[in-house]
C-alpha cells in the first residue's frame, strides 16, 4: 500500500501542470495507435501454411 501511495504521489508531481499532462495524453495516444495497427496487421494476416497444405 505504502508504495502504490509513492507511485500515486510520484505520477501526481510529474503531471502538475496542464502541458504536462497533454505531452502525456499525447504520448498515451499514440502508443494506443501504434498497438491498434499492429493488432489489425496481425489479425488481417493469411496464414500460409494452410496454404501449402492443400496442395
Amino acid at each position: 500500500m505504502e508504495r502504490l501511495e509513492w507511485i500515486l504521489s510520484t505520477l501526481e508531481q510529474m503531471l502538475n501542470t496542464k502541458q504536462k499532462r497533454h505531452i502525456a495524453g499525447g504520448v498515451l495516444v499514440s502508443a494506443a495507435l501504434l498497438f491498434g495497427g499492429l493488432a489489425v496487421t496481425v489479425v488481417t494476416l493469411k496464414d500460409e501454411t494452410h496454404e501449402l497444405e492443400e496442395f
